[in-house]
């Protein structure tokens, strides 16, 4: 149960690091030049899209080694999440525009709730054993 719950927490988050920059906390409008926080949405939506995927990916997967595989993804994408409006391609030098005080300070959230979420999925991962209900692939032996 924790796991799923933890799941559909990646997949949340991952929705709103790749919707967000663009509908909930705007960056700033790019009609005539594209600025830094332009490129930021732009990779937001990429990672964000990634972290929904895994996050739906472990709601399904039932080997415990793919867990583990998958949650460590996820604390990747949780920082890349933390790092791109920061560090990577960053956002607006002016304090006063949207994307310095609403776009940064709301995906360094969203980047260190799902780093932390990929970090309690992981030992979720490692504690349980594989008896949730779940995909499960057997190998057929050739007799």
């Amino acid at each position: 149960m924790k796991n799923k719950t933890v799941s559909i927490s990646t997949v949340i988050l991952g929705l709103l690091a790749a919707v967000g920059p663009r509908t909930l906390f705007p960056v700033c409008s790019a009609a005539e030049m594209k600025m830094r926080c332009y490129y930021t949405a732009n990779a937001e939506l990429v990672v964000g899209i990634l972290a929904a995927a895994v996050g739906a990916a472990l709601l399904f997967v039932a080997d415990r080694k793919l867990k583990i595989a998958l949650s460590a993804g996820v604390v990747i994408l949780g920082l890349l999440i933390l790092l791109f409006p920061t560090a990577i391609t960053g956002v607006c030098g002016n304090p006063m525009m949207h994307c310095v005080s609403l776009t940064k300070p709301s995906l360094i959230v969203i980047g260190v709730l799902e780093t932390f979420t990929g970090i309690a999925s992981v030992i979720f991962s490692i504690q349980t054993e594989t008896t949730e209900i779940g995909l499960k692939v057997k190998k057929l032996a050739n007799n």
